[in-house]
């Protein structure tokens, strides 16, 4: 085992390890994260009553799973904890994750 290739810039934070069940490198979403990647590699994460959505561009072979909890932000929202722009909620994480993979080089009709 050697250790995973840098994940793409942005993606640095998210955790990485290697799984022995399926031998290769997995990064585990937590809820509010996305993750983009190139490589062949895992990726996991544990649900609740949240939703997560994978993408994989088989032309490029890249890849992206999301992780969020409800389905859109709360406009007006007093809370501190509760932002618009947070991939918390699932029309800005799809958003992100979609357009992280436009960015790195993926087409829509793929």
């Amino acid at each position: 085992m050697n250790a995973p290739r840098p994940a793409l810039p942005g993606f640095e934070a998210i955790r990485r390890s290697w799984s022995g069940e399926y031998q290769r490198f997995a990064a585990q979403i937590l809820p509010g994260e996305f993750y983009v990647t190139r490589d062949d590699e895992l990726i996991t994460t544990l649900l609740g009553s949240c939703v997560a959505a994978c993408i994989r561009d088989a032309r490029t072979g890249m890849g992206g799973m999301n992780h969020f909890m409800l389905p859109e932000g709360l406009d007006g929202a007093s809370t501190a904890w509760i932002e618009r722009e947070s991939t918390r909620y699932g029309d800005f994480a799809m958003e992100q994750l979609l357009n992280e993979l436009l960015k790195r080089g993926a087409r829509r009709a793929d």
